[in-house]
């Protein structure tokens, strides 16, 4: 309502701005005219004044003619015919008076009575002139207090207005100063809640964040008591056929199982699946060859420790097969796993993709951080990526932090640093942490070569079997036994056709390998 109103009072000044304007153009129009009514009135009056005084000086001029003449009369005639009678007198001879004079003098009185006529028509019409001029400047004075009255009584109405207005805004001024007030109140009342509401935010806060690292630590004590990695077999091998280092296993299409999909085999008795205390119990590893059903699969014995050979029912595990669901994955550093030289990122991605494993994000050899489609992703973007549906986070080749070469050592120091932050985000979240060598192991991956090279540290990564990746250097006594020369491993299934069936392996093991199960 206050809105209106200031409208109506800027609306009634604006319409009394304009009658100002226009009465006062108005006006000065007519002081325009009047002036010019004036300033003929004052020409004629001028005019008039010149004619009088043109007549009186001819008026005067007579009188002293006639003065000069001794005939004093008041008429030209009279004077003239006393003038006649005078000459006659005074000639004494009955001479006639010449009509010279008489002429002059008629010519004069003739003069004086045309000026006197003239003078009297300009008078005359400058008193016309005077009365016209002086009716148009009353009737301008009319038009003018016309004027000036109305503006008075819009300035009048404006008064009002204004009053009416002031007495409408001092109402509105009052119930917005209340309104202030009540304002302040609650503003009051709300500081002190929302001051109230902080101290619980913050001891609510405070809890969470204590509960919060007191799950942590709960999940550190976890991981170092169990150093559970996965926690239950992927499925089973059904039938062996150790001729042909072939086998099948009972997952199959309704598990989402497809060819390439590699896993490791375990005994029967095993210590817990994903340990790293039991690595020992690694039979060794099986790729998925040929898919033959619902719940049926064809795999090729990769890699078979010696002494220990597969059968009917040992458990098959790996870290990123889960049946029916497929798995994410992040991985950090450098991918160098081949042997060969060389990156192995693009084999890596191959590997997800074999066993139905989606990529969450990586951080490759220059540091910047990727999604799977490629784009380029920021650290903040970690905490969207690693959530509590990621599986593992892997853990490659970081790279030398001291090396001489100063900008690898800055993309190192990079690679680090997210590390780091992919490390929390996944302690957060429930993810495990993984090395990549370990991940390859338990998903049963196979090398294309010797891994030492003289590029390469000793001990030598060997081609993958059943254990660790990393032999222990030294050969000799290992926990009170002595290595033997002999072996009790079983012979590959090429000669097994020549040859009489092997008997079946009693599960010892070699004494070189006792001691090996110790993991990076």
């Amino acid at each position: 309502m206050a809105s209106k109103d200031s409208n109506g009072l800027v609306i009634s000044l604006s319409i009394f701005v304009l009658l100002t304007v226009a009465f006062a153009v108005l006006w000065y129009m007519s002081w325009a005219d009047a002036s010019k009514l004036r300033s003929d009135l004052a020409v004629a009056t001028k005019a008039k004044t010149d004619a009088e005084t043109t007549t009186r000086n001819q008026l005067d001029d007579t009188n002293a003619l006639k003065t000069f003449i001794g005939r004093p009369e008041p008429e030209a005639d009279d004077v003239v015919t006393k003038g006649k009678e005078r000459l006659v007198v005074v000639a004494g001879n009955g001479t006639v008076v010449p009509d010279t004079m008489n002429a002059a003098v008629e010519e004069l009185s003739t003069q004086r009575n045309s000026a006197n006529a003239s003078a009297r028509d300009r008078d005359n019409q400058l008193q016309a002139k005077a009365a016209e001029l002086a009716a148009a400047v009353a009737s301008h004075a009319n038009a003018l207090t016309a004027s000036q009255e109305a503006l008075k009584a819009k300035e009048q109405e404006l008064t009002d207005k204004e009053r009416e207005h002031g007495e409408q805004l001092s109402q509105r001024e009052k119930q917005i100063d209340d309104l202030k007030n009540q304002l302040m109140t609650v503003q009051s009342e709300f500081s002190t809640f929302r001051e109230e509401k902080e101290r619980q935010v913050e001891s609510l806060t405070a809890d969470i964040e204590r509960q919060r690292q007191t799950l942590k630590r709960l999940r550190a004590a976890k991981f170092n008591l169990e150093n559970i990695n996965f926690e239950r077999p992927a499925g089973q091998l059904v039938s062996v056929d150790q001729n042909t280092l072939t086998a099948t296993i009972d997952l199959g299409t309704r598990d989402s199982l497809r060819i390439g999909t590699s896993f490791s085999v375990y005994m029967p008795s095993n210590s817990g699946v994903g340990l790293s205390q039991s690595d020992k119990d690694i039979k060794g590893k099986i790729v998925v060859t040929e898919i033959l059903g619902p719940s049926q699969a064809k795999v090729e014995i990769v890699n078979q420790k010696l002494g220990m050979p597969m059968g009917s029912g040992d458990p098959i595990y790996s870290p990123i097969f889960s049946p029916g669901q497929a798995l994410e994955i992040a991985v950090v550093g450098k991918l160098d796993f081949d042997g060969n030289p060389g990156s192995d990122r693009e084999e890596f991605h191959r590997i997800l993709r074999s066993n139905s494993a989606r990529l969450a994000l990586e951080v490759n050899d220059e540091a910047q951080i990727l999604a799977a489609d490629g784009t380029e992703l920021t650290e903040a973007d970690i905490e969207k990526r690693i959530t509590s549906s990621t599986r593992f986070v892997l853990i490659a080749d970081l790279g030398d932090e001291n090396t001489e070469d100063t900008v690898q050592r800055e993309l190192n120091n990079k690679i680090r640093r997210v590390k780091d932050r992919m490390e929390q985000v996944a302690t957060d979240n429930g993810v495990y942490l993984l090395s990549l060598s370990r991940f390859l192991d338990y998903i049963g991956y196979s090398r294309k070569s010797l891994a030492w090279s003289p590029t390469r540290k000793f001990p030598a990564v060997l081609p993958n079997g059943g254990l660790s990746e990393y032999v222990h250097p030294t050969f000799g006594e290992k926990s009170g036994a002595t290595l033997r020369p002999d072996s009790l491993g079983s012979v590959s299934g090429k000669y097994m056709r020549r040859k009489p069936e092997q008997p079946v392996s009693m599960g010892s093991t070699s004494s070189l390998y006792e001691g090996t199960d110790k993991v990076e």
